[in-house]
């Protein structure tokens, strides 16, 4: 999977967690603190959430199979 990434999304997950970036697991479902974290964006500078990443930058990816609408 991680063969499908843009060098600069690596780039971004290597360096780990930080003001402007998080990672959500979300392999089967939105996490609870999702929206949280987005309001969290919106009233700084923005950011980028990583879905299917985990707390430690291990890119687990999610189930394309769940619909997250």
């Amino acid at each position: 999977m991680i063969e499908k990434l843009n060098n600069e999304l690596i780039n971004i997950i290597n360096e780990g967690e930080g003001i402007t970036t998080e990672f959500k697991e979300a392999s089967n479902r939105l996490p609870r603190n999702l929206f949280e974290t987005v309001c969290a964006f919106l009233n700084r500078n923005g950011g980028n959430i990583f879905l299917g990443v985990s707390d430690s930058g291990e890119i687990i990816g999610v189930n394309k199979e769940k619909r997250f609408c």
